[in-house]
C-alpha cells in the first residue's frame, strides 16, 4: 500500500494514571508474551489515558461470552470474561425489530438504574451503546436501544434477547468499574478473531504512522499529500472529497501558520473498518480551537482510507491536561475558538 509519509516521531503521552471515580484502578502489569492470542481488534487503547479508557469489552456472539481486555504498558491483558446472552436470532443486526445483535465497534453511552429501568427486564443496571454507529447509519441499519444489561437472576442466559448484550446482576455492577462514559468501547463479533501481540502491535505501529503523515500533511498544508488520506466515498459537513479538498486549500490559502496536535489515538477495527479518536489541538496565526477528532476508516485497495470524520469542542479539564502532558504546554496557554463567526473551522 502507498501511504502518506511518516515525517515524524509519534506523539506520546507521559501522565500518571488518576481513575475517575468509579473507574477501575488499573491492575498490576502483567507480562505479556508477544506470541499470546490478544483481540486483533484492539489495535491500541491508551495506557496511562485520565481520558480515555484503558479498558475495552469484547463480546463473541459464538462463545456467548463478553471479556474484558486491559491495555497496559506491556501489551494487553484479559482481566474478566463471562457468560452473555444476545440476540434470539443469529447474524448482524439489520432493521428494527430483528431481534439480531449488531457487530460492530460501539462505545457504551449512559448508565441507567432502578427505578428508572424495569428491574424484571433490564435487571439492577443498563449501559446504553450507540448503535446504530457511523457505518450502520452508512449502510442504512435501523433501530436503537441496544444495551448492555443484565437480568433477574432467575432468568436463563439462554433466553435470547431482542438485540442487547446480557449478563447477570452481579456481573453488570462488577462491570461498572470498568466503564468511562462514552469512551469504554464495546465490540461485538460473530466470533473474536485472535492475533498475536507482536501482530497487533506492529499493526498498531503502522495505522500510527498513517495518521501521523496525515497530521504532518495538513500542518504543512501539501494538500495533495493530505487528501491522499482521504476515500473517493468520503463524506462529511456536506462535503465530499473534492469539495472537502477545496475547502481545506482555502484555509490553507488564509493562513499563514497551521500546527495541529494530536494525543495518543484509541484505535479500533472491525473486518474492513476502523474507528480511530484522539484529542486535537488546532492552531492557526488567526484561529484556534481544542476538541476530540473521530476518523472512520474504510481498508481499500491502497490501504486505510478516511470516509467520514467528526469533531466536537471539548472543554473539559481532563482533556486538558491530556493533551497539556502531549505538549508539554500549560493547559491555560491553549487557546479557545476566537469567536462565534469561527464555528464553522470546527470541520477543521
Amino acid at each position: 500500500m502507498r501511504s502518506l509519509p511518516f515525517l515524524a516521531t509519534i506523539l506520546t503521552l507521559n501522565i500518571a494514571h488518576a481513575a475517575e471515580p468509579g473507574a477501575a484502578a488499573a491492575p498490576a502489569p502483567a507480562t505479556a508474551s508477544q506470541n499470546e492470542a490478544v483481540p486483533a481488534s484492539l489495535m491500541q487503547l491508551p495506557p496511562d489515558s485520565k481520558y480515555y479508557s484503558a479498558y475495552a469489552f469484547v463480546v463473541d456472539k459464538t462463545a456467548r461470552t463478553l471479556a474484558v481486555w486491559q491495555q497496559t504498558g506491556n501489551g494487553l491483558k484479559k482481566v474478566a470474561e463471562v457468560p452473555a446472552d444476545m440476540g434470539r436470532n443469529s447474524g448482524d443486526k439489520v432493521s428494527r425489530g430483528d431481534a439480531k445483535t449488531p457487530e460492530g465497534i460501539y462505545f457504551l453511552q449512559t448508565r441507567l438504574d432502578p427505578p428508572k429501568l424495569d428491574f424484571n427486564t433490564y435487571g439492577k443496571r443498563a449501559f446504553t451503546s450507540d448503535y446504530p454507529n457511523f457505518f450502520d447509519r452508512r449502510e442504512g441499519k435501523t433501530g436503537n436501544g441496544i444495551w448492555l444489561h443484565s437480568v433477574p437472576d432467575q432468568v436463563p442466559l439462554t433466553r435470547g434477547s431482542s438485540g442487547c448484550v446480557v449478563v447477570r446482576n452481579d456481573v453488570i455492577l462488577d462491570l461498572t468499574k470498568y466503564i468511562r462514559l462514552g469512551r469504554t468501547p464495546i465490540l461485538i463479533e460473530d466470533k473474536t478473531h485472535l492475533a498475536s501481540q507482536e501482530q497487533v502491535e506492529k499493526t498498531s505501529e503502522e495505522l500510527q504512522k498513517w495518521i501521523e503523515g496525515w497530521r504532518q500533511a495538513w500542518a504543512s498544508k501539501d494538500m495533495d499529500k493530505y487528501i491522499q488520506a482521504y476515500s473517493d466515498e468520503f463524506r462529511s459537513q456536506h462535503m465530499n472529497k473534492s469539495q472537502w479538498k477545496a475547502f481545506k486549500a482555502h484555509l490553507g490559502e488564509q493562513y499563514k501558520t497551521i500546527t495541529v496536535t494530536l494525543s495518543k489515538p484509541t484505535i479500533l477495527t472491525d473486518r474492513d473498518r476502523a474507528v480511530v479518536r484522539f484529542l486535537q489541538q488546532y492552531t492557526s496565526d488567526q484561529h484556534a480551537d481544542f476538541g476530540e477528532k473521530v476518523l472512520y476508516l474504510k481498508k481499500e485497495s491502497n490501504g486505510y482510507r478516511i470516509v467520514g470524520e467528526q469533531w466536537s469542542e471539548e472543554t473539559s479539564q481532563v482533556a486538558r491536561e491530556e493533551i497539556e502532558a502531549t505538549t508539554h504546554v500549560p493547559a491555560t496557554a491553549l487557546a479557545a475558538p476566537a469567536s462565534a463567526s469561527d464555528a464553522v473551522h470546527a470541520a477543521n
